[in-house]
């Protein structure tokens, strides 16, 4: 440090000063590393997600494929590669879907007019799930009318399948056929209806007057 000073010919205390400041600059810099380093050796210590994963991170879903030691790559629904700081995973809330029970739940929301057979809707209901092998038996599909509003009674059910990557094919193939079924036997589904209203109609534009030759201002001043 002594040779250092008398070549650059700064005083000791300017260059304690700047010593100071970059070894604080050095520290910032190295904190986020020190961090997702840390937080790697956590995940691979604890093991709240492995590869082979399903985990939602905010409204990314996706697979773990790799754990490094500063970051984790998940491949998402597009198979594009998600590159996420090891530090999130342990900060940050993450849904692992996969972690305790690796079963898929399917859930259907739809509305009928009560004018509708509804014990007949949910015979149609328990028989798609049951024509679906996919859908398991245990836990049993449920279905219920959750609630009744504006005429129409609401629907909504749930089905489990052996793994949440199936639970979107498999509703959309319950959907396909539910939707066959029903128009096949004349019942409408849909949303809940509403209502629309005009309040006041369109303003009245204001009245046009003719002017007549005594209004003229040019014939009055002729």
């Amino acid at each position: 440090v002594a040779d250092l000073h008398r070549a650059l010919g700064i005083g000791m205390e300017k260059l304690a000063v700047v010593l100071g400041a970059l070894s604080v600059g050095i520290g910032f810099g190295l904190q986020a590393i020190t961090q997702n380093f840390v937080s790697g050796l956590i995940l691979l210590a604890e093991r709240p997600v492995k590869i082979g994963d399903l985990v939602r991170i905010g409204n990314m879903e996706g697979d773990v494929k790799r754990i490094n030691v500063r970051s984790t790559e998940i491949q998402v629904a597009d198979r594009s590669t998600l590159i996420v700081p090891n530090s999130e995973l342990i900060t940050k809330t993450i849904q692992n879907m996969t972690l305790a029970a690796p079963i898929g739940r399917i859930q259907l929301q739809f509305s009928v007019p009560l004018e509708e057979d509804l014990d007949a809707v949910r015979t149609m209901l328990f028989a798609a799930f049951a024509e679906k092998h996919e859908v398991l038996d245990e836990p049993e599909p449920k279905v219920f009318i959750d609630s009744i509003d504006a005429g129409r009674a609401k629907f909504n059910c749930f089905a489990y399948v052996a793994s949440p990557r199936d639970a979107y094919p498999i509703r959309s193939e319950l959907l396909f056929t539910l939707l066959r079924q029903f128009r096949e036997a004349g019942i409408e589904v849909g949303s809940t209806a509403t209502k629309m209203e005009i309040v006041g109609g369109m303003p009245t534009p204001p009245p046009v007057f003719e002017q007549t030759p005594d209004q003229n201002p040019d014939q009055n001043r002729a």
